[in-house]
């Protein structure tokens, strides 16, 4: 009886560790990476904006201007960083074949 539950969580676990390193290593990446230069890019793009006329800048707050630059940032890093993990996640990705 045991031996079966030893081969079965020994199956389960060879099954999904190569995918929980793959998605850790991912967030890892995405973390280090890809936030900061989103973030700098936002930085940019807001100091830019900043950098208008006043009665521009009221303007653009009214509109929510600064709330769309900021969700459209975090938006991609949503997306390219659910691209990597479905990447990683795949079979093929996260055994490390072609």
């Amino acid at each position: 009886m045991f031996q079966v539950l030893i081969a079965a969580l020994t199956a389960v676990a060879g099954w999904i560790l190569p995918r929980l390193l793959a998605v850790g290593g991912t967030v890892a990446i995405s973390a280090t990476v890809l936030n900061p230069i989103f973030n700098y890019l936002q930085g940019r793009v807001m100091q830019n904006l900043n950098g208008m006329p006043a009665d521009a800048v009221n303007f653009f707050q009214f509109a929510g201007v600064f709330d769309a630059v900021s969700v459209i940032f975090a938006a991609y890093a949503m997306a390219i960083g659910m691209k990597v993990a479905k990447a990683a996640f795949q079979k093929a990705g996260s055994k490390g074949d072609a």
